[in-house]
This record gives C-alpha cells, structure tokens and sequence, in this order.
C-alpha cells in the first residue's frame, strides 16, 4: 500500500511539472501548488474508465470563462458599468465582479492552461458593455480590438471557440434609460450589438450562444432581490421554503414573463440577422444556452409526477417550446393565464426554428411534488405558478452529496434523455456542468476531491446517455477558474484552477484529473451538426 501511495504521489508531480513547465516564463502569473498539501489517495479515481476515446470522435471538451465573472478589470478598455456591477455595490457584496479572476489581461495564460490539459475546445463570453458602453450607438474599438486579439489567441492553441453574447451583464444604462429587457427597445439595442459582433468575429466563430441561462436570470432578476435588476413582490416564500427577500418595485407575476418574452424575442431578432447576414459566409451556427435543475418526481404518484414535468415546463420548456412548438407549453399557458404575454403571428414566424442547437447548464437536481402556495399566499409569483414545490430529501435520504448545489450524476443524463426525446434528437452541448465548493482554508481550496468524484461521474452518465442515442456535441466545465459567482462572490469556487489574490492560477486536483482522462487520446478539432 505504502508503495502504490509513493507511486501515485511521483505521477501527480509529474503531471503537475508537465503542466507547470510550459509557464516558467510566466512565473509572475502560474505557480505550481505545493504538492504536499495534495493527498494521494483520492488522485484520479476514474473507477469506470472513462476517457477522451470513448466519446464519439470530435467531440467538443473545454471549459468556461466568462466576461462577467472572470474578466475583472472593471473599467480598462472604455468599458462601463453592467448591471452586476451596480447591483453588487448597492447590496454591498463583499467582492465585486471587477476584482474576480483578471482573465482581461492574463487571457493568453488562460487559453494555455486550457490547451495543457488537452482540451480541444474553450467556452469564453463578450462584454456588451465594452463593444457598445452607451448600450448602442458608437462602437468601443479599443474592445473589438481586444477581442479580435483573445479570440485569434484562441484558436492559436488549437481551442475550437464557443462565444456567447450575454451572461446576465448587459449595459446599466439600459435600465436607466428604458428598464432592460422589459421594454421591447432592449430587442433592438441586443439586436444591434450582436449584429456588431458577428460582423467583427463571426469569420473565426464557428459557435455561437445568443443569451446563457436566460430562463434562470428572468426568474431571478424578476421575482426576487438576489439578481440584478432586483424586482419582485415583497414578501413571497417559495419552493423549498426559498425567501425571495424585499424589493422597492416590481411585479413577480408579470414582470418574468415579460423579461423572458423579450429576451426570446432578441435572440430570434439575432439569428434572423446571423443567417440573413452571415451564416452562409461564416460557416456557424447559433443557439442559446438554458439553465436546467432536472426535477425528479418525490414519489410514484400522478400528482408529483405531474409537479415535476410542469416544474419543468416552467424552466425549460417557457423559453424552448415557442421555438420546436409555436408556443408556450399548454400548463404555462392554463396556470398563468392572461399575465403570459402573447406573441404575433410575425413574432412566431421568426421564433420558429432560430436554433442550430440548444446548449443545457446542469449540475444539479431536486425532488418536485404538488403544491398549491396559493392557498397561502395572495401575491402571483412566477415561482409559484407551476404548482410545484421543491426539496432535496426523500424519507429524510438527500438526493445527492453537499449543501449548496447537490451532486446527482444520474440527473445529467436524464436531463440529456429528456431534451433527446421532447425536442426530436436535436443537437444539444453541456454548456456548463461543474460544481462550486466552499473551502475552509487556502491550503484545502487545491484538494478538491469531490468535484473530481464529481466531474467522473457526471462524464460517466453523459456518455451513458450519448451511447444510448442522445445528439450531445460537446460538454464544457464550469469552470476554468475561480470567479464572481453571482450573489455567492467568492463564498464558493467553482474553478479547476485556484486563482489567488495577486491572481496566480493554481491546478486544482479535478484541473489534473481532466488531464489524465483527456490525455487518452490527441484527437482534436471540431465536430460538426
């Protein structure tokens, strides 16, 4: 035993030298952690095996940074505030998104790491508020500079580049001038920024993702005062006990649905834009990417198997069913009633079929059974809507290990059957699968054993479920580094690099793992729909 522990200690130095020894010249920037502080025993446990040659051949692995939660450099290039900006001051966070992860200037020893690891694809996202820092009207070349630069360094290591256009970060001055996505105006301006950047990037981009998590932010911005703009009906206690805090404006039953009918409406306007412009001379293809909690049923019965396919109705059905269907989904449109907004024949028109693919975000899932707040509650709530509540435990036996997001392998790929059965095998990538951990020191933030266990078994349902038929593309981990993660700052990290408060990028031990399964084979490049 004592030996096969040395064994396994000289292979996890030799992997990290391997990965630290392209970055020598870059000591300032990538340290090597210490390898006595990382524990042998639970170094790559891929008990099933899993690895690159099992997945169909091209398919896309690589991680996320985002503008966002990654970029930091909060005002360099001419670049404004966004909504996250403002919003994390004025509820005074305790980190805020311009300190995270300074991915702005040390983008090319991010795209090295990524490549180091064997990945053959990174998932990266434009700031609006640097192409257009009014919101419209005179571009900032000083960003489309910058990105042409990032985006050629990209490609540079060989990386297939996923970009996407919004990560809940639009300009603050639109809420100012016209209230964000309530106003059918943002339609217009999101129009005209993406048409900037397809003109401007779109010869490199073969992917491209309109909105991320659009459903998840319009519930959330919306209904509650965790997400920025931060309107909701005060006083409202929702699934899973959830209490969705004070607002000084805003309408929980009207104004999510108002948000996510724009924002659909935007992301059509994009894509009629990419395919009437571009499409035929670029060679791309354009999706959105939905946040998806998979609900599983508490029990057998009909009434929480009913709960959770309209919990999921709710979530990913809203903003997915106009496009394959021509409208919401039939319980939205009987439980919400007159407060759902309708759309035009014209609007239809354009909704219809604006995917080339559909990008998923899941890491988690929740048990759903019936439930009626109504009978408690007098104030309407998107959250409460679909009848459902929600709650981690069955007979007291939680559905997955942790306390934040719980890790269930199995919901990935019932996630993945779901989306390959309702939506006709359509071509789907895992946008964002991961886990974010809280660590009690800075010496345990590199032993993340389980998001190794956890990144092994999700990978291991995946390729379950595409063996089994489903049209999966590619998966992307969230995420490359640690960054602003919303409401939750810092409090958790979520990156398979550590990245300290001078910025260094330390390789986490899930950072090595993927290195190991990846290193099974050097095949690379993109896959096709």
């Amino acid at each position: 035993m004592a030996g096969q522990r040395l064994v396994q200690i000289v292979h996890l130095k030799a992997l990290l030298f391997a990965t630290c020894i392209a970055f020598c010249s870059e000591s300032l920037i990538f340290t090597a952690p210490d390898t006595q502080h990382i524990r042998a025993g639970a170094l790559f446990p891929n008990g099933t095996g899993v690895t690159r040659t099992d997945f169909p051949e091209g398919f896309l692995f690589g991680a996320i940074t985002s503008a966002m939660k990654h970029e930091g450099a909060e005002y360099k290039g001419n670049k404004s505030e966004n909504i996250w900006d403002v919003f994390a001051r004025k509820t005074e966070a305790h980190v805020l998104p311009g300190q995270c992860g300074n991915n702005y200037d040390l983008y090319q020893i991010d795209h090295k790491l990524t490549a180091s690891l064997g990945m053959n694809s990174y998932r990266l996202s434009i700031s609006w508020s640097r192409i257009y820092p009014n919101g419209t009207g005179e571009v900032n070349e000083v960003a489309i500079a910058h990105y042409n630069e990032v985006i050629d360094d990209v490609l540079s290591q060989g990386l297939v580049p996923i970009v996407t256009l919004w990560t809940q970060d639009h300009p603050q001055i639109l809420e100012a001038l016209y209230g964000g996505a309530l106003s059918e105006q943002f339609i217009t301006d999101f129009a005209t920024y993406a048409d900037t950047c397809f003109a401007a990037f779109g010869d490199r981009i073969k992917y491209w993702i309109t909105f991320d998590e659009l459903n998840d932010w319009a519930g959330l911005g919306y209904s509650t005062c965790q997400n920025p703009p931060g309107r909701c009906t005060s006083g409202i206690i929702g699934p899973a006990g959830m209490d969705y805090g004070e607002c000084e404006e805003g309408d929980s039953g009207t104004e999510p649905y108002i948000a996510g009918h724009n924002l659909l409406l935007a992301h059509a306007e994009a894509v009629y834009l990419y395919r009437t412009k571009y499409q035929v001379m670029q060679n791309g293809s354009i999706g959105y990417a939905l946040w998806f909690r998979w609900s599983e049923p508490l029990s057998d019965s009909y009434a929480d198997v009913e709960a959770a396919q309209r919990m999921t109705d709710f979530l990913v059905g809203w903003l997915l069913d106009p496009i394959f269907f021509g409208d919401y989904p039939e319980s939205m449109r009987k439980l919400v009633g007159d407060r759902l907004p309708k759309f035009t024949d014209e609007q239809i028109a354009k909704i219809n079929g604006s995917l080339d693919f559909i990008g998923i975000n899941v890491q988690t899932a929740l048990y759903a059974f019936d439930a009626n707040f109504y009978l408690t509650q007098n104030k309407s709530c998107y959250y409460l809507d679909s009848y459902a509540n929600l709650t981690g435990y069955r007979d007291g036996v939680p559905i997955g290990v942790g306390n934040h997001d719980y890790a269930v392998p199995w919901a990935i790929r019932k996630a993945v059957e779901y989306m390959n059965m309702r939506y006709r095998n359509f071509p789907i990538f895992v946008t964002q699968t991961g886990w974010g951990i809280e660590f009690n020191t800075s010496t345990d933030t590199l032993e993340d054993d389980e998001r190794v266990e956890y990144f092994e078994a999700h990978y291991t349902e995946l390729l379950a479920a595409i063996n089994e038929g489903a049209n999966v593309k590619g998966v992307y981990a969230w995420s490359l580094l640690d960054g602003f993660e919303f409401n939750l700052g810092l409090s958790i990290r979520a990156g398979i690099f550590y990245v300290d408060d001078d910025y260094k990028r330390y390789p986490r031990k899930s950072a090595l793992w993927f290195k190991e399964m990846l290193n099974s084979s050097s095949s690379r490049g993109a896959t096709s729909l």
